[in-house]
């Protein structure tokens, strides 16, 4: 795998383990068992999803997918709906901030952030599994040169 690509991967796995966390005191919060700490805990670790870190890494996905779309690889539609996504989840991470303090239960919180996750971790898995492998097979040694030009390091 090229290396930029595998810094990317690199940024899913440690967004994956933000993710873990967060599914423990997701179950702490519908089973009525959060305290004021873990609910505190649980927003700090969303709104670290959605920082500068992922700005930077969706443009970098961004800069690679562009590319590609000018080869003649066979893109899959899932690589189409990858920069929708994008813009999705910066207005979704929005709508969960406001969670924090609004009048919803526990319950329904958890089940909002818990829909969010299944979305992040199907997009995350499209990546992974289809945009990558054609990007790292469809891409030139020039091209990936032209990526890194524009790249934005990570900050992970």
């Amino acid at each position: 795998m090229h290396p930029l690509l595998e810094e990317l991967h690199h940024y899913h796995q440690t967004i994956s383990v933000t993710i873990d966390q967060m599914k423990g005191l997701l179950d702490k919060l519908k089973n009525d068992v959060c305290d004021a700490a873990d609910r505190q805990q649980l927003f700090a670790l969303l709104e670290s999803l959605h920082g500068e870190a992922e700005t930077r890494h969706h443009q970098n996905e961004e800069l690679i997918r562009r590319l590609l779309l000018t080869t003649r690889a066979p893109v899959h539609p899932r690589v189409l709906d990858i920069e929708r996504d994008h813009q999705g989840f910066a207005r979704i991470a929005n709508q969960l901030k406001a969670l924090e303090h609004s009048s919803h239960t526990p319950r329904e919180i958890a089940t909002f952030i818990e829909d969010y996750i299944s979305k992040y971790y199907d997009h995350l898995d499209s990546e992974e599994h289809i945009f990558f492998p054609l990007a790292d097979e469809w891409l030139s040694d020039n091209q990936w040169q032209e990526i890194k030009r524009q790249w934005q390091a990570s900050g992970s």
